[in-house]
């Protein structure tokens, strides 16, 4: 993900997010957009972390590492927490001064590699408990959102996803039903006899006839591809997994091309409603 990118899915300080603090937003915020530990090169990147870790010091009451022991744990929590920011580190010293991070480690009067672990452990779980959190709320949010389409507008998308499909049938293609839309339109509406309660077996046989044949010419060209390009025969073998759902995939598909194929397009278009589009 690039900076833009991140730095739109981050989330404004002005925003309402209900259930989240604004101490949560700076974590997932700061997740997003800062720096990684890992990408921490420069001069300055080492005296950001080295002052940190004096700052931890200080605040737990702990003397002061020497400047080759400052360098030492930086580049430990560099190796063994890449992926935190400076922020990540700020805030878990506050948490662990405030008593309110969830760990049991103790410093036995100096920051030690395995205390910072265990502390920089514990705050991992936190926040990833944080990111989780304001990721779920504002999924909720969005959700919340979103205006749903007026029904004028589904009725005239999907008559044109009609008459596309209707147009596509003409030219003697076969309509590639994506999501099932049309079969699920057809079989809502009972335009063919696929229900349990009107069914023609015949159409279903030949529907799964249909499914099979074109399963088995995609096995066929999977094979030779496997062969020319020497890979390995899993994809194939892996094939038997989805059979079922490929054969049932094309047999709707026949179902849906059949009924273009009888379909008065005019007629059709006339007569839809939101009722039928409600599958």
């Amino acid at each position: 993900m690039n900076k833009l990118s991140k730095q739109q899915n981050s989330v404004s300080i002005a925003k309402a997010l209900p259930n989240t603090t604004l101490k949560e937003i700076a974590i997932y915020n700061a997740h997003l957009t800062e720096k990684k530990l890992k990408e921490f090169s420069t001069k300055e990147d080492l005296m950001l972390l080295n002052s940190l870790l004096v700052r931890w010091a200080n605040y737990v009451g702990v003397d002061t590492p020497e400047a080759s022991q400052l360098n030492m744990l930086s580049n430990f929590i560099k190796e063994h927490f890449p992926t935190f920011n400076a922020t990540d580190i700020k805030e878990c010293i506050n948490l662990l001064t405030n008593q309110t991070l969830d760990t049991d480690a103790e410093h036995y009067g100096k920051i030690s590699p395995i205390y910072v672990s265990k502390v920089l452990k514990a705050y991992q779980e936190h926040k990833n408990n944080v990111v989780f959190k304001v990721r779920d709320n504002l999924q909720k949010l969005k959700e919340a959102e979103v205006v749903p389409i007026a029904d004028e507008d589904r009725i005239a998308n999907f008559k044109k996803l009609l008459t596309i499909a209707k147009d596509e049938n003409n030219q003697g293609l076969t309509y590639i039903d994506s999501g099932d839309s049309l079969y699920n339109f057809i079989k809502h509406n009972r335009l063919m006899p696929i229900t349990k309660n009107n069914l023609d077996q015949q159409l279903i046989d030949e529907a799964l006839e249909y499914g099979n044949k074109l399963y088995i010419e995609l096995r066929k060209k999977k094979v030779t591809e496997t062969v020319i390009k020497n890979q390995s025969f899993k994809r194939v073998s892996d094939m038997e997994f989805e059979k079922k759902d490929l054969i049932s995939k094309y047999a709707r598909e026949y179902v849906v091309n059949k009924f273009l194929l009888k379909m008065d397009l005019n007629e059709l278009l006339q007569k839809i409603n939101i009722e039928m589009l409600k599958y």
